[in-house]
């Protein structure tokens, strides 16, 4: 240090010199200009401050049941994945020395679900710039890809359904634009977007909301898209005359006509809303004349006119969005409960299976869901009335991948895909089934994660100090980890100081908020047994002895603010916690 200090300007200069050369050669040359190393992050366009760093990404996810694709299981085996992509998946394949293994014994990983369709709001602002149509209605040339805003909570919520893609379509219009697959990874845009420009989307109607202008009726939609579909026509056939012959008249300038050229004939992806079970059968129509490519973006009314939607040979874009029962609590509400509407809540659940029996393409989308949280429970109820659980998960995978010509990347676990997955507890179509994790382009999300403990059982918990009455505290914890219940009840002080255990009969008070995270258990615990009015804040950290009873330390805040320090000690053999293991063994088989 003193030689240092002694002569430290010469040597200032010499490791600044040093500092800058290692930088540099770091910065420049670490990585060649062109190239990426297979662990480096998605390249990036941003400045990097400071040396760029590269963490490895690499994980082997190992022990799970993988449901490679419809049909097509591995029992036991390992997926490796690499940065955004699939490197590996089998039964015995050689984890990469730079991975990181996650253990998924007893769980199942399944590929990423794509919601088929669901409709963002991206402003009407390119209906006033540029050289736009003369309708409000038509703006073929709005791009989600170029206005399209992640939204952190819903993408919470769609992972939290399994769901890692979704085709973002354009709300408002007849002639509505062109959608892109968006990931719902978070709310980043640089690598949100997927694909772009996947499909044109169409709506053969106007909104309630927008009538007060033409057209304001259905049969002035169809009137204008048609009439919008043949100027296209002409708009095109007008530039390829004047680029022709320099002395044809060059045509207006039309954003609204220009982006349509690309749909015509079938060269492109159309999806039309069809409404209703008749508007499916107009929309087919449509497509006829203008010979386009479509998909029909279904009402779940199909199952009314089945034959007549099979014999257009289009694929359908299935909701889930079931009814709810009808009200008949009162004679005054039961009148006024349609047969029909009767018909289509019970009947609703079965036009997925229905679909698919009659051998139309279906893929099932959130269109129409008041929370998308709710997506899988309506999938599982449509899986309960009569859609196999692998035509199902066709319809959630292979078959949007399919329509929206991303197959290639994604639909299925194989290597060379992108690295979408969804982790579950059981089979994914089971009533009790939990999403555990989902992964979207490599990065993980977990959704419900293993407490650390078991702490369901007999607990005494020793205060210091005492209260003016009521002695030590015993819990009783039951319940399924995710959602505990528990009782608490006073042990009454012996003449010796000891706690001694409260009668059988003695009922105890009810716990409430009982929560478990990591090593850290809580619960609101009623007072009164012990002097006070209110409610006290139980705190316990666990602790884990493997030549002991689990133990706890923590402290319960007395409603006058007051604290006592508490030891807490599950008692071993314990009724409850044999109740518990065997509510556990009975759920175990019931999922086998």
């Amino acid at each position: 240090m003193h030689r240092f200090r002694s002569n430290p300007w010469p040597l200032s200069l010499f490791g600044v010199a040093t500092m800058l050369l290692v930088a540099g050669a770091i910065a420049g040359f670490s990585i060649p200009r062109g190239e990426f190393t297979a662990t480096a992050a998605p390249p990036t366009t941003r400045p990097v401050d400071g040396l760029r760093q590269h963490d490895p990404d690499v994980f082997a996810l190992t022990g799970a049941r993988i449901v490679v694709a419809p049909g097509r299981v591995i029992e036991q085996g390992t997926v490796v994945l690499r940065g955004d992509m699939i490197e590996a998946v089998g039964a015995d394949i050689a984890i990469p020395p730079d991975a990181r293994v996650i253990d998924l014994s007893g769980k199942t990983i399944y590929p990423g679900l794509i919601d088929a369709f669901s409709e963002v709001s991206i402003g009407d602002d390119d209906a006033n710039r540029g050289a736009p149509h003369w309708n409000p209605h038509i703006v073929p040339q709005r791009r989600v890809a170029g206005r399209y805003q992640a939204d952190k909570s819903l993408n919470e919520k769609l992972r939290s359904q399994g769901i890692t893609l979704r085709l973002a379509v354009p709300s408002g219009g007849i002639l509505k634009g062109t959608s892109a697959i968006v990931a719902t990874g978070g709310d980043a845009n640089d690598q949100a977007i997927v694909k772009s420009d996947v499909a044109q989307h169409i709506r053969l109607t106007v909104s309630r909301g927008s009538r007060e202008q033409y057209p304001n009726s259905p049969m002035g939609a169809v009137a204008l898209a048609r009439q919008t579909m043949y100027d296209a026509d002409w708009f095109g056939d007008a530039w390829q005359a004047w680029k022709a012959s320099s002395s044809a008249s060059r045509p207006e300038n039309n954003d609204a006509l220009a982006a349509l050229s690309q749909w015509r004939d079938g060269d492109g992806l159309v999806v039309i809303d069809a409404i209703n079970e008749l508007y499916a059968l107009r929309a087919d129509d449509f497509a006829r004349e203008f010979k386009l490519n479509a998909v029909l973006r279904g009402s779940g009314n199909e199952y009314r006119r089945l034959d007549a939607i099979r014999e257009t040979g289009r694929p359908v874009l299935v909701p889930v969005a079931f009814p709810k029962a009808p009200n008949v609590a009162t004679p005054e509400a039961a009148r006024q409960a349609t047969l029909e509407s009767l018909m289509h809540w019970e009947l609703a659940p079965e036009n997925p299976a229905r679909l698919q029996a009659a051998g139309i393409r279906i893929a099932i989308c959130t269109h129409g869901l008041a929370d998308v949280g709710s997506f899988l429970k309506s999938v599982r109820q449509a899986v309960e009335r009569g859609l196999s659980a692998d035509d199902a998960l066709r319809a959630l995978t292979q078959t949007p991948a399919e329509l929206y010509g991303i197959a290639d990347r994604t639909g299925t676990v194989e290597a060379g895909k992108l690295a979408n997955l969804l982790v579950t507890d059981s089979d994914l179509f089971g009533e009790k089934s939990k999403v555990l994790e989902t992964w979207v382009l490599g990065q993980r999300h977990e959704h419900t994660r293993d407490p650390l403990f078991d702490v369901r059982g007999q607990w005494n918990l020793k205060l210091a100090p005492k209260p003016s009455q009521g002695g030590d505290i015993e819990l009783k914890i039951a319940g399924e980890l995710s959602k505990l219940e528990g009782t608490s009840r006073p042990l009454a002080a012996k003449s010796n100081g000891k706690s001694k255990k409260p009668a059988d009969d003695e009922a105890g008070d009810k716990l409430k908020q009982v929560g478990l995270r990591d090593a850290r258990f809580s619960a609101l615990v009623e007072a009164k047994p012990w002097g006070h009015t209110g409610i006290a804040q139980l705190s316990l950290v666990l602790l884990d002895d493997e030549n002991s009873d689990l133990q706890g330390l923590g402290v319960i805040t007395w409603p006058d603010g007051s604290q006592s320090r508490i030891e807490a000690t599950r008692q071993s053999n314990t009724d409850e916690k044999s109740e518990a293991a065997t509510s556990d063994d009975k759920d175990s088989a019931d999922k086998q």
